[in-house]
């Protein structure tokens, strides 16, 4: 598990979108329907080995994220979505 938050810098939206992956992979494995204080408690921030150093309470969501990241590298913003009338 790699932490490297502070070893780049990331735009807004570029934040934003990388969100939109994360979110996005959670929902679609969660078969479309997910509570986001699952996410949020998963995401809390805890200190397990006393370095002062933040990681989250369920330490997957950083894998979560480095794929959403390696995602948004790859693919861009999403594309539009298409709305049916």
């Amino acid at each position: 598990m790699e932490v490297n938050f502070d070893k780049e810098t990331l735009t807004s939206e570029d934040g934003f979108w990388i969100m939109f992956y994360f979110l996005k992979e959670h929902y679609d494995l969660a078969g479309g329907e997910f509570d986001l204080s699952d996410i949020l408690s998963a995401c809390e921030p805890m200190d397990w080995s006393d370095s002062g150093i933040k990681i989250p309470a369920d330490s997957s969501m950083i894998e979560y994220w480095n794929e959403a990241l390696k995602k948004y590298r790859k693919q861009g913003k999403p594309n539009f979505k298409q709305l049916k009338k």
